[in-house]
């Protein structure tokens, strides 16, 4: 058996790709006149962007120092790097280097499809050169998630006398992330009054309309632009948005709402049963509605999306 403390001719690194923030500058505030220690504010930015120079952003962009942050309904990606350390004149040579990875989520263990970086599987990966491939996965629980990646490859070992022999070796590392909302969605479901005489209502349905209330919070550390707020209802109803997205004639488009974090967004939409329809039930007697689905963007245009559950309401009695 293979000795633990033997060190691998392998290494894994996993770098997460992340987009980049705008370069911030912070220009000093102009002297008064006759001022003991006179300074030009202009030290303090970068005299190559002299456009920008009273401006809070440059036009460079920074790369993220660290990890950051992940959230739901956002996309995880990373790099997995598999690095051969030998030396360039070492006796070893590695090949059939294979990187397998899967998400340990709070609920479930998905194994994960890796997107090659210029090769296949089982390549030979001669000293000081790396393997790469690319791992992407939608984010859909809150909570601790585990990124776990096993690489397998096989060492040959040469001798003095031109002989050699091989072994298959392994290892697996783990790395824990949480995942946090980035999205808070709280829901009401009111009842609207019943329209028309007893005689045109539909026997079985006693209510037939809702107003569905939705407060958005922004939970994530920047801003967000809300793309497209929607319900998509059950078979037997119709869904009316009276939110920004509404035009008519004579209406002016409004923009797409822009949250700060802790920002807080009203939606709301009319649900209206569709005539003779007979409407789905949960076990314990509540009418199914629909489901919301947002889509956003980040200050730096990546996309999220997040769908609610199945919105329910107690019937009329």
């Amino acid at each position: 058996m293979e000795s633990q403390r033997e060190p691998h001719s392998i290494s894994l690194k996993v770098l997460r790709l992340s987009r980049p923030s705008f370069s911030e500058q912070t220009r000093l505030p102009e002297q008064p006149p006759g001022a003991d220690l006179p300074i030009n504010p202009s030290v303090s930015t970068d005299n190559e962007f002299k456009e920008t120079k009273d401006f809070i952003f440059t036009p460079l962009l920074t790369q993220p120092p660290a990890f950051g942050s992940a959230y739901v309904g956002e996309t995880f990606s990373c790099t997995l790097c598999a690095n051969n350390e030998l030396p360039n004149h070492s006796n070893r040579k590695i090949s059939g280097v294979n990187i397998t990875a899967e998400i340990q989520a709070p609920t479930q263990t998905i194994p994960l499809d890796l997107a090659r970086v210029g090769r296949g599987d089982n390549v030979e990966v001669v000293s000081g050169d790396s393997l790469q491939q690319i791992i992407r996965f939608d984010l859909k629980e809150e909570g601790n998630h585990v990124l776990a990646v096993s690489v397998r490859y096989t060492e040959f070992l040469s001798d003095d006398v031109g002989e050699s022999k091989s072994r298959t070796r392994t290892f697996r590392k783990l790395y824990q992330f949480i995942a946090a909302p980035c999205l808070s969605v709280r829901t009401k479901v009111s009842d609207l009054p019943l329209r028309g005489s007893k005689s045109e209502r539909p026997s079985s349905v006693k209510a037939i309309s809702f107003a569905l209330e939705a407060q958005l919070e922004n939970m994530a550390d920047g801003p967000i632009t809300l793309e497209k707020v929607t319900c998509s209802p059950k078979l037997s109803f119709d869904i009316t948005s009276i939110n920004w997205d509404v035009t008519g004639p004579g209406m002016d488009k409004m923009q797409s709402p822009f949250l700060m974090p802790r920002d807080v967004m009203q939606a709301a939409f009319l649900i209206r049963q569709k005539a003779n329809s007979t409407v789905e039930m949960t076990k314990d007697g509540r009418v199914i509605l629909g489901q919301l689905i947002i889509r956003w963007r980040t200050s730096m245009g990546g996309p999220g999306s997040l769908t609610t559950g199945w919105l329910s309401t107690r019937k009329r009695a």
